[in-house]
C-alpha cells in the first residue's frame, strides 16, 4: 500500500501547477547565466547525472549562502534527494525549504514522504498534522470565473493533488501509530483523532492506546486508556481485572472491590464472542471469575477479614492451581493464614498444614514465611 501511496503521489507531483505567488518564485526563476551565481546554476542545469547536479547545487549552498536563489535551489536538491532516496537529506532540504514557503503543499507533501521514510517520527507528525489543512483549503479552493481549457485543467490538477495529499497523510498518520516507538504512537493517534475524527484507522483506537501505554512503561497512562476504553466498550474482561488489580496495588480497596464485582457480574452474564467456541468460552469465563475473587479476597486478606477472605479465595482455588506458579504460592500462603486465624478448637489445623504446605513448596515471594508458619504449626501439635 505505500508503494501504491507513493506511485499515486509521484504522478500527482508532476501535474500539479496551481502555486501561489511564493512558490512561483522558488519555480519560476528568471537564472542570469553572466552573473557568478546564474553560471554555477546553469552549469548545474546542464548536468547529466544527478550525482554530479547534487554536488553543484550543494556547492552552491556553501557558496552563495546569502543568494536570492536559495529557494530554487533547495526545491531542486529535494527533488533530487527523493529521486535518490536519499531521505534523510531530503528532509534537512525540506526543512530548509519550508521557512521560504511554509505554506506550499507540495514541498511540504515531499517532506513528509522523506521524513516518514526516515522515521524521523517527532518531526513527521507535526508536519503531517500542519499538512491537512493546507491540502483541505486547495481540495475545497473555488474554480476560477470563466477559465479556459488550460485554467480548467489547472484547476482540477491541483484538486485532485489536494485530494491525494489528504488521504497520504491520514495513512502516513496510520503508520505512525504501528510503526513508531510507543511513546510517540500515543501522540499519532492523538493527531489521528484531532484531524481526521472519521478516520477508517480510528477502529480499534482505544485497545492501540493501552497497549503502547503499556510498551512505553506508563501505567498510569496505560491505566486511565483502560478507563476510556471501557467507557466506550464495558465488555473488556481483561481491561476490568487489571484496573481492579491495579487499585488493590494502590490500597484503592473500595474500586478493587467494585471492578471486581463489576467483573464477576460480567462473567456470568456476557455471551461467548463472535469465533469462540463454548468450551473455550467457559474456561475463559472461570478464569476471569476466579481473577475476580481473587482480587477481592486479597483485599479483605489484607484489611484482616478473614473470613470474608477465605470466602473469596476458596473460590479461585481449580483455576489459580490449574494455572499454578507464583500466584498460586501466594493464594496458598493466604488460605493457610486465614485457616490459622480462624481456628477455634483445631478443626482448622488440618486445612492451615495444607495451604501452608503448598505455599512452601511453590516458588513465590512468601514461600520461606510460609515454612515457618508450617513449622510453627507443627511444633504446635
Amino acid at each position: 500500500m505505500k508503494h501504491l501511496f507513493a506511485l499515486a503521489l509521484a504522478v500527482l507531483v508532476c501535474s500539479s501547477t496551481a502555486f501561489g505567488q511564493a512558490a512561483l518564485e522558488i519555480r519560476d526563476v528568471e537564472i542570469d547565466s553572466q552573473s557568478p551565481e546564474g553560471a554555477v546554476l546553469t552549469q548545474a542545469g546542464i548536468a547529466e547525472e544527478a550525482g554530479e547536479r547534487i554536488a553543484i547545487l550543494e556547492g552552491f549552498l556553501n557558496d552563495f549562502p546569502e543568494s536570492t536563489y536559495l529557494g530554487y535551489v533547495l526545491l531542486q536538491l529535494q527533488s533530487l534527494y527523493t529521486q535518490q532516496q536519499n531521505w534523510s537529506q531530503a528532509a534537512a532540504a525540506g526543512e530548509r525549504l519550508l521557512q521560504y514557503v511554509p505554506t506550499d503543499l507540495e514541498v511540504r507533501h515531499n517532506h513528509n514522504q522523506a521524513l516518514l521514510n526516515s522515521q524521523q517520527w517527532p518531526a513527521l507528525r507535526q508536519s503531517l498534522a500542519a499538512t491537512k489543512p493546507l491540502a483541505d483549503e486547495e481540495a475545497a479552493a473555488p474554480p476560477p470565473d470563466d477559465p479556459t481549457e488550460d485554467e480548467e485543467m489547472i484547476y482540477e490538477s491541483g484538486i485532485d493533488y489536494a485530494k491525494g495529499v489528504i488521504q497520504y497523510t491520514e495513512w502516513a498518520i496510520n503508520v505512525g501509530i504501528s510503526q513508531s516507538p510507543p511513546a510517540e504512537q500515543v501522540g499519532f493517534m492523538d493527531t489521528l483523532k484531532e484531524v481526521y475524527p472519521e478516520s477508517q484507522y480510528l477502529a480499534g483506537i482505544d485497545q492501540k492506546y493501552v497497549i503502547a501505554y503499556q510498551q512505553a512503561g506508563d501505567i498510569a497512562g496505560m491505566i486511565g486508556a483502560m478507563e476510556r476504553a471501557l467507557a466506550n466498550e464495558p465488555g473488556n474482561e481483561q481491561f476490568i481485572y487489571t484496573l481492579a488489580e491495579y487499585a488493590l496495588s494502590q490500597q484503592d480497596q473500595e474500586t478493587a472491590n467494585a471492578r471486581s464485582e463489576q467483573l464477576i457480574k460480567l462473567m456470568e452474564e456476557k455471551p461467548a464472542p463472535e469465533g469462540t467456541s463454548g468450551e473455550e468460552w467457559e474456561a475463559t469465563k472461570k478464569k476471569f471469575t476466579a481473577l475476580g475473587h481473587y482480587v477481592m479476597g486479597t483485599g479483605h486478606f489484607q484489611k484482616g477479614a478473614w473470613r470474608t477472605s477465605r470466602r473469596h479465595l476458596l473460590q479461585t482455588v481449580d483455576s489459580i492451581k490449574a494455572e499454578g506458579g507464583e500466584r498460586y504460592g501466594v493464594l496458598s500462603y493466604m488460605l493457610g493464614f486465614c485457616y490459622v486465624k480462624l481456628d477455634i478448637a483445631g478443626d482448622n489445623i488440618r486445612q492451615a498444614t495444607h495451604w501452608m504446605t503448598e505455599a512452601s513448596r511453590v516458588p513465590n515471594p512468601m514461600q520461606a514465611q510460609a515454612a515457618q508458619t508450617l513449622e510453627a504449626i507443627k511444633a504446635a501439635e
